[in-house]
């Protein structure tokens, strides 16, 4: 149990949460002073480049494995991120209305409840475009492989990368170990090994 305390852990993808929460709060401040935008902009900048610098570290050096089982936690959290785009254009047509105006603070050419609706038509237009364009995007770019005329054979992959499907499945090396399996004795992959 204490080699198990001890051991490193796996890395999680709960950065997309806090990445997109940290952005959220930052373009919710243009409704309220935004008298410090770039000073706020260039700490979020700041602290997000530390986060991925530190996230780069983590996974090369520090995580005993990161498990990516497939892009869709990346494209949800690409689709996520319409959110914080789509407030920051509501906050835009909420500036643009106050600088229409005179000096005073609610002087612009919408009000009341005009200025709310044409703030969410922003934010639901832009957030649409936005799906579109990503969805767009996605269509062109993804790149599937048609693998089944591949002359590769798996034991030469094998030796060339160690981490197989078998080899860091413990209850296979296991299996093999003891003799379960038909197959031959396999040795469980660590990268803590390597």
């Amino acid at each position: 149990k204490a080699v198990k305390a001890l051991e490193l852990s796996e890395m999680e993808q709960g950065r997309y949460a806090d990445v997109i929460f940290n952005v959220i709060c930052v373009v919710c401040i243009p409704f309220i002073a935004p008298a410090y935008m770039h000073q706020t902009f260039l700490a979020l900048l700041v602290s997000h480049i530390y986060i991925y610098s530190y996230d780069q570290v983590k996974v090369l050096r520090y995580v005993v494995k990161f498990d990516y089982g497939s892009p869709d936690v990346h494209y949800l959290g690409m689709q996520l991120f319409a959110i914080p785009v789509a407030i920051l254009a509501g906050a835009l047509v909420f500036k643009a209305n106050q600088m229409s105006g005179g000096e005073d603070l609610g002087s612009g050419v919408l009000q009341g409840y005009w200025l709310l609706m044409g703030i969410c038509l922003a934010m639901v237009a832009h957030a649409c475009l936005h799906l579109l364009a990503l969805q767009c995007i996605s269509l062109v770019v993804d790149n599937a492989v048609d693998r089944s005329k591949s002359e590769a054979a798996y034991v030469d992959y094998a030796q060339k990368f160690p981490a197989t499907f078998f080899s860091v499945n413990p209850v296979h090396c296991l299996r093999c170990k003891s003799g379960i399996s038909k197959r031959t004795e396999q040795e469980f992959y660590s990268p803590l090994k390597g």
